[in-house]
């Protein structure tokens, strides 16, 4: 196990048992340097995985604090919205053609927030899609997806540079979906988001956590969206009929 690993597994098992509290401050680069004979580059590397992931949070002046790994300590809004399309159908739908550029689909270990969306073990060997996403040829993000274990996608790649998930898993696999938990937050870039997007680094990016379930409540997938600026989402929803 390398020493970035082994501080990133560190400060999850933390956090996760309860040693550091959602809220609670984090030990400083220097402190987690001196205890696992690291140098500076190998700890902030481990650091930034975990801001990336949502596992901590950092205040410009004030240092690192821990987050709830289950929902990121964030004020959430619940709509109950009926027949929501897929991000590409709503793009069809307004005349815009959606692309993609495969950057990587393989297994990985599942991180912190994956796996407890997942319902597995931090490090689980799972499939994960990741690739950039263009409308009419305009980079507007990136998406990463982590497929539950029991997710085989045995798809050509031409599939994974032209199709929407909601169309690999319903069309590729013949799997319903049947409900999407998802939440919306603002982040700043990390280096390698940067370069991918075409971006500064600490720019700002939308990003939506999602969660697939197929019609028997079982998960599919747990995956994060990131929107580069002037991209917008724009919801329209309305209120049951009461009986």
């Amino acid at each position: 196990m390398s020493l970035q690993q082994a501080i990133y597994d560190s400060l999850v098992d933390a956090i996760r048992g309860g040693h550091i509290k959602p809220g609670g401050r984090v030990p400083t680069e220097k402190e987690l340097a001196a205890q696992f004979q690291a140098s500076r580059s190998t700890v902030q590397a481990a650091m930034s995985r975990l801001v990336h992931e949502g596992v901590v949070r950092r205040y410009a002046g004030r240092g690192t604090y821990a987050c709830r790994i289950d929902d990121d300590m964030l004020v959430k809004v619940n709509l109950d919205i009926h027949n929501i399309q897929s991000f590409e159908n709503e793009m069809k739908v307004a005349g815009d053609r959606v692309t993609y550029r495969l950057v990587s689909f393989s297994k990985v270990p599942a991180p912190a927030r994956a796996a407890g969306k997942l319902g597995i073990e931090i490090g689980e060997a799972v499939l994960a899609l990741y690739r950039l996403r263009f409308v009419d040829d305009n980079c507007i993000g990136s998406e990463l997806r982590y497929f539950a274990p029991n997710i085989v996608l045995d798809v050509p790649v031409s599939a994974l540079e032209s199709q929407g998930v909601h169309s690999l898993i319903e069309e590729g696999l013949g799997i319903e979906i049947g409900r999407i938990e998802a939440v919306l937050r603002a982040v700043s870039a990390t280096d390698a988001q940067a370069h991918d997007l075409g971006v500064g680094p600490g720019s700002p990016l939308l990003v939506r956590s999602h969660t697939l379930f197929d019609i028997s409540d079982s998960v599919i997938l747990h995956g994060e969206s990131f929107y580069v600026e002037p991209f917008s989402f724009r919801y329209t929803a309305s209120l049951r009929e009461r009986s």
